[in-house]
């Protein structure tokens, strides 16, 4: 009986794995119910509560959700023996026979030190449980408690006052203020929010934000032993908190199925968790740390807030002193003035700067109370004297690791009727949550090339934190340069700039880690599902590679449209569409030919002027583009991860 109950545990673990979401119907797995709480069939569908889980985490289900905040569980017990219960996302997992089995996200009690619990009498069993952020209590993801605001205006100042009485560091402040060409004041603010952001990751509270739980679905595994049985199990598995003697945590499912012990029996939960979450404005927009002073209540629950990044200064706009719409009803931009903008300045006329983004909280970002959408805005120019061409952008606060992220947006239109370009990228993207080691990618055998490394003989690191996917979109050519087809003879060339298409931007950084198999450089093709797709890295030591597909500007012309990165452990899948469920493919790629990334990530939109070098050939010069008139206006209505 044991042997087949034992080949009946790996049949159910081999259906999880191929199923996902799909319960076993099987009489003997009714003996677990590990959600009699919450009503619905075989799946219960539970959308994450995002309400203050910023800074405290998320928890599945949480208080507002059901009394307690628990998963309720019963099964028939027998005296004397002992039982565990364990929970793994099943959407997002390597197999269990796989070695990065140890990555999925899995967990048990929320105090891993309570081990397994003994039952003392005969019949029903009843107890709970709940899913967290940081179920193993990994030391990494410890720091301080930041429930309460660490970056409240009386702390800011004490710090500041601080600064000023230490002759030394008041100092350093007062040159690095001159060096940088900005107030005295304003560095000793930036230095005392430096100190402030450095010290909440200083700690041991168990930071549970920093692994919050994967999306999609969750299965239950109920472990029961009889005590000689329990002797047998190792100290990681009793405590998943603990490693094996490699220093390396075991995935617990992976143990059972590979490890048959007498005494021991394995069931899984008669219903499945299925979960999602869904970001929208609803709780505020947080402005930037370094520039307000927030109110707790969007510290804590603002889900969004507003991006700034230093603009690349990689190139220089040469462009012309000309304030005009590209796409308007009334005077519109058309192709004889771009033509005849190439020789109408001479050099001197000509503007040389940089694109800017905004030195002011909300003023190009705020939330429209008629639809509770998030407005972006690329400003009007009406000064001759004081043109601007001013990015903008708001980002998720709540980090990620997987899922299928699927924005909901409205992007302004992009071309005209002559196709001229506004000369904006838009972007729907992601990015790695944090800097620190805590949010590290996978070691990597072969290393990784940090983003600001340049040359053919890099140096490589085994481990790096920098991780980012993208969605791009801008007016460029469906080819790349033509000398980057290595001994391909089929022509690559387009005139771009006569047709109603943009490029949809498929990207990867994968940091140039040579571990794929097919790591490769130059175009090379990636057969997926009906479609091949042309990827392109411009050296072997690119630290990004790009997908080119071209869509029809005409999206831009509905209300919204769908945007989504399906990020998986071992592929990227990128789509858009109409509606959820009319989504087509437009790029893929596979660890075969990519690193993928595995820490966790926040997600970004972007109204962004970018450098028309970076979508060679080009199509249209930025510089010839003129600085718009008027507000170029986009939103975003939610973000879905699931």
């Amino acid at each position: 009986m044991r042997f087949l109950r034992h080949i009946f545990v790996l049949f159910v673990l081999f259906v999880i794995t191929l199923c996902g979401c799909h319960r076993v119907d099987n009489p003997c797995v009714k003996l677990f119910n590990p959600m009699i709480n919450f009503d619905g069939g075989d799946t219960v569908m539970l959308d994450l509560d995002m309400k203050g889980v910023v800074n405290q985490g998320i928890t599945i289900p949480s208080a507002r959700q059901c009394d307690g905040g628990m998963f309720v569980f019963e099964f028939m017990g027998e005296k004397g023996k002992y039982y565990k219960v364990f929970y793994q996302n099943e959407s997002y997992k390597f197999p269990e026979n796989d070695e990065l089995s140890y990555e999925n996200f899995y967990g048990s009690w929320e105090d891993t030190d309570v081990e397994f619990k003994r039952i003392d009498k005969n019949g029903v069993i009843r107890d709970s449980i709940r899913i967290v952020g940081n179920p193993r209590s990994e030391h990494k993801y410890f720091g301080r408690d930041v429930t309460e605001n660490p970056f409240a205006e009386r702390k800011v100042q004490e710090l500041m006052d601080a600064i000023k009485k230490d002759t030394l560091w008041n100092r350093l402040v007062g040159e690095q203020a001159e060096k940088n060409n900005i107030t005295y004041e304003r560095n000793l603010r930036l230095n005392a929010l430096f100190m402030l952001k450095e010290n909440i990751h200083h700690g041991d509270y168990n930071q549970r934000w920093k692994r919050n739980p994967r999306v999609g679905c969750y299965s239950f595994m109920l472990v029961v032993c009889d005590e000689e049985a329990l002797k047998l199990i190792p100290d990681y598995i009793k405590n998943i908190g603990k490693t094996d003697v490699n220093g390396l945590y075991v995935n617990p499912y992976a143990f059972f199925a590979n490890n048959k012990i007498d005494g021991v029996d394995v069931i899984f939960g008669s219903r499945i968790l299925k979960t999602r979450a869904v970001i929208t404005p609803e709780y505020g927009l947080y402005l930037d740390d370094l520039m307000s002073d927030a109110s707790q209540q969007l510290y804590s629950e603002a889900l969004f807030e507003q991006f700034f990044t230093p603009p690349s200064q990689q190139y220089t706009l040469r462009n012309i002193p000309v304030i005009q719409d590209v796409v308007s009803d009334v005077n519109p931009y058309t192709r004889a003035q771009y033509e005849a903008n190439k020789t109408r300045f001479d050099s001197t006329e000509l503007l040389y700067d940089y694109p800017v983004v905004s030195s002011e909280p909300g003023k190009t970002v705020h939330i429209d109370t008629t639809d509770g959408s998030l407005v972006l805005i690329n400003p009007g120019n009406d000064d001759i004297d004081n043109l601007k061409k001013e990015s903008t952008g708001i980002r998720t606060r709540v980090g990620f690791t997987y899922g299928k992220f699927r924005g909901k947006i409205k992007f302004p239109v992009m071309l005209n009727s002559e196709h001229i370009w506004n000369g904006l990228t838009y972007a729907f993207w992601m990015i790695h949550q944090d800097a620190r080691e805590w949010n590290n990618r996978r070691p990597s055998k072969t290393g990784y090339v940090r983003k600001e490394s340049v040359g053919p003989n890099p140096e490589r690191f085994r481990e790096y934190y920098y991780s980012e996917i993208d969605i791009e979109i801008a007016k460029a050519s469906k080819f790349w340069p033509s000398k980057y087809y290595f001994n391909q003879a089929e022509s690559h060339v387009e005139d771009a700039s006569i047709n109603d298409d943009v490029i949809f931007g498929c990207t990867n950084w994968d940091e140039a880690c040579l571990d794929p198999a097919n790591y490769s450089s130059g175009v090379f093709q990636m057969h997926y599902d009906e479609g091949d797709y042309e990827a392109m890295r411009w050296a072997p030591t690119t630290q990004a590679m790009t997908i080119r597909t071209p869509i029809s500007n005409d999206v831009f012309k509905n209300d919204y449209y769908y945007y989504e990165i399906d990020w998986e452990p071992k592929s990227i899948t990128w789509r858009l569409g109409p509606s959820p469920d009319d989504m087509r493919v437009v790029g893929y790629l596979s660890d075969e030919y990519s690193s993928i990334p595995d820490n966790q990530m926040l997600c970004i939109v972007t109204q962004e002027y970018h450098y028309s070098e970076w979508w060679a050939p080009v199509v249209f010069w930025q510089g010839l583009i003129p600085y718009n008139k008027t507000d170029i206006v986009g939103k975003v209505f939610e973000i879905v991860v699931e």
